[in-house]
């Protein structure tokens, strides 16, 4: 079986320039992760800020969510029918996580996409739209 460059495996970077942290939690690979006041993590905006983009399933397996907190080549995902523009600033649903055009309902962070449109590889081996962003001063 060949590489095929236009499939990314969703919880993996493509650049080894990152800064990893976990927390107690849930939240799949490609979408925002935001600290609530109780020191959880959630995906909604109304929960709290930013922290990074989630990597899913932390490797010890305990529990935790993988966050990328800074990083070149993230994989996020795209809410549907939104293509974004390489080098455009990138803006996440307040609701859903996954990234979305600018306008209402969407935040924009200190990240900017470096892809179009791929196809992402699920934990459960299913597909999905994503592109891969850059974030190297944290969102």
């Amino acid at each position: 079986m060949g590489h095929d460059a236009s499939k990314v495996l969703m919880g993996a970077t493509q650049s080894s320039i990152r800064e990893i942290d976990n927390r107690k939690g849930s939240i799949a690979a490609g979408l925002i992760v935001r600290l609530k006041s109780d020191d959880t993590i959630s995906i909604a905006s109304a929960d709290g800020n930013p922290l990074g983009v989630s990597l899913g399933k932390d490797l010890s397996d305990i529990g935790r969510t993988a966050i990328a907190r800074k990083g070149l080549k993230i994989p996020v995902l795209l809410t549907a029918e939104f293509t974004p523009t390489k080098g455009a600033q990138v803006h996440f649903s307040d609701t859903t996580g996954k990234a979305i055009a600018s306008g209402a309902g969407a935040t924009g962070m200190n990240a900017v996409y470096v892809s179009g449109v791929l196809t992402g590889v699920l934990e459960d081996g299913t597909t999905a739209d994503v592109a891969l962003i850059d974030f190297p001063g944290g969102l």
